[in-house]
């Protein structure tokens, strides 16, 4: 396991994992992108707020992929279903 330090919205943050530093750059970008568009767009004057915004935020759009892929992936095994039917 290594430790990082990755700098979010101006605060270093020391954490352990054992993802490669790429992603783990790629995390501490995307998060501190976020924070800073939705502190731009919506100032909170609060770390805490803008943390929790951003947060929501992320967690939407993971949920919206899944659902997108989910159902590309249904459609895809009902396809593959309907031909293996056909076959039989």
């Amino acid at each position: 396991m290594k430790t990082y330090t990755l700098n979010v919205f101006g605060i270093n943050y020391k954490i352990k994992t054992d993802r490669d530093d790429e992603y783990v750059s790629e995390v501490a970008r995307m998060v501190d992108e976020k924070m800073h568009k939705i502190n731009e767009l919506y100032p909170q004057g609060s770390l805490a707020r803008t943390a929790v915004l951003a947060a929501i935020n992320l967690a939407d759009e993971l949920i919206s992929t899944r659902q997108t892929y989910e159902k590309q992936l249904n459609q895809k095994i009902g396809s593959l279903i309907e031909k293996l039917v056909k076959v039989l």
